[in-house]
């Protein structure tokens, strides 16, 4: 079906590159290196962006947080805010009644801030509804709070376009999600390993691979979501309508394949994927394992025999699913995810 092959050729395995000076060589090892597509770029300008889903008591979008302090009105109530833990005074005011609009109204001027740590300082109610009606849905998938990288942190960086090697070290978090997301298609980075994590009780870890990078980040999401007080049904989200492959990477971005796809998740556990005239069956199901639960699919035929795996749900909203295999053995990890028509 498809030609596997490794990231830029694995990177011809082990590469050296000249860097600034004759005198000084950039190592880029091939499986710990990656590029902007890769699961390990999402994860990590997750972990360092700026948290922008913690307040969306007031503002119910993760496209930006509002720089407290800051004064609202909800529910004929007037309140100011001065710390995170304040977001609960709103969250308790719109508790109390079941026939209140619960709408956040701000005292302007009010700044926003961005993922990347960019303030724009907004006027007026008519500017912040415009903002809001700009954000859009987003990747469903907000930050990663609860894991935090201990600085500094070096990357190693190797651009192919012009086949220059140099090396970037990094010391906040607004510098490390502006690196990342700043990655042009033609560059690969590495981290310099050994790293140290802090995560939210205050454990330190420490990784020596991408590999184990991606694990640790993975383990700690159920930790830092808050999905309410009636927390989502992966079944009931799953048969809620259509959803088409978002992403796939199984060693290198595959989600152009899936171009077209759209699958249906039916309650009986019948699935159907349809691409143009073309359908074709299926069959999925859910299991509860330790600690996580597990999502089978099978299609019939081999278009789609890819897909058919033991997949680990490693977390999703009403709008987004993203799965991890559970049976690779190879040094990279193969991810899917599913985002609602």
């Amino acid at each position: 079906m498809k030609t596997k092959y490794l990231l830029f050729s694995c990177l011809l395995a082990l590469m050296l590159f000249s860097c600034q000076d004759e005198t000084e060589s950039v190592t880029l090892n091939s499986e710990n290196s990656f590029a902007k597509t890769s699961p390990l770029s999402s994860l990590v300008k997750r972990v360092s962006q700026k948290p922008t889903s913690i307040d969306n008591v007031l503002d119910n979008t993760s496209c930006f947080s509002v720089k407290l302090p800051v004064g609202v009105t909800v529910d004929s109530q007037y309140r100011h805010l001065y710390s995170e833990a304040d977001y609960a005074i709103i969250q308790n005011i719109k508790d109390q009644s079941g026939s209140d609009d619960d709408i956040v109204h701000f005292s302007f001027p009010i700044t926003l801030v961005y993922p990347d740590y960019h303030e724009v300082v907004v006027a007026t109610q008519s500017q912040y509804d415009s903002i809001v009606a700009q954000c859009g849905s987003g990747s469903g998938f907000s930050e990663i709070s609860c894991i935090d990288f201990n600085y500094p942190v070096t990357l190693n960086i190797y651009n192919y376009n012009n086949q220059v090697g140099s090396s970037q070290t990094i010391q906040n978090d607004s510098q490390l999600y502006n690196f990342i997301n700043g990655l042009t298609d033609g560059e690969i980075v590495g981290f310099v390993y050994p790293l140290t994590l802090t995560k939210a009780g205050g454990a330190t870890v420490n990784v020596s691979a991408n590999s184990q990078l991606e694990t640790q980040i993975d383990s700690v999401i159920d930790d830092c979501s808050s999905s309410g007080p009636t927390p989502l049904s992966l079944s009931d989200v799953l048969t809620s309508g259509s959803w088409y492959v978002s992403y796939c990477f199984d060693e290198h971005d595959e989600t152009s394949y899936y171009a077209g796809y759209n699958f249906v998740f039916n309650a009986n556990g019948t699935s159907k994927a349809t691409k143009n005239a073309t359908i074709i069956n299926g069959d999925w199901d859910i299991h509860n394992e330790s600690g996580y639960k597990r999502l089978d699919l099978q299609f019939d035929g081999s278009a789609l025999y890819e897909m058919e795996d033991n997949w680990k749900v490693l977390e999703f909203t009403e709008t987004s699913i993203r799965l991890k295999e559970l049976s690779g053995g190879g040094s990279e990890n193969h991810y899917l995810n599913f985002t609602k028509n």
